[in-house]
């Protein structure tokens, strides 16, 4: 060396190809009365039990909103997303419950 220091300049880029997002959850809605709530299922975790609790809790609080069961709805595991939303818009869903304990 000559005693010189020389510059490097390097670029890093994420490798995990992670994005920022700018929004995080679709904006909630003020309440479920008159909503249409769809149940979506993997179809794993004893929905059969949980989602008529679910339901029943549901309707004796707004007793105008719409439940669509998730048996109306095909497996949530692994399905190509534009199908999942094509059929939640096909059903009007204004709320979704996604996930089930487990």
């Amino acid at each position: 060396m000559t005693g010189r220091e020389s510059t490097i300049s390097l670029e890093v880029y994420d490798p995990t190809g992670a994005i920022e997002a700018d929004e995080h959850h679709a904006p909630r809605l003020a309440d479920l009365k008159g909503k249409t709530i769809c149940e979506l299922s993997d179809r794993v975790w004893e929905d059969y039990r949980t989602f008529p609790v679910l339901r029943e809790l549901l309707q004796k609080r707004f007793p105008d909103a719409k439940i669509i069961p998730y048996t109306e709805f095909p497996n949530v595991y692994g399905i190509n997303a534009d199908v999942l939303f094509k059929a939640l818009k096909e059903k009007g869903c204004d709320a979704v419950i996604v996930g089930n304990a487990a």
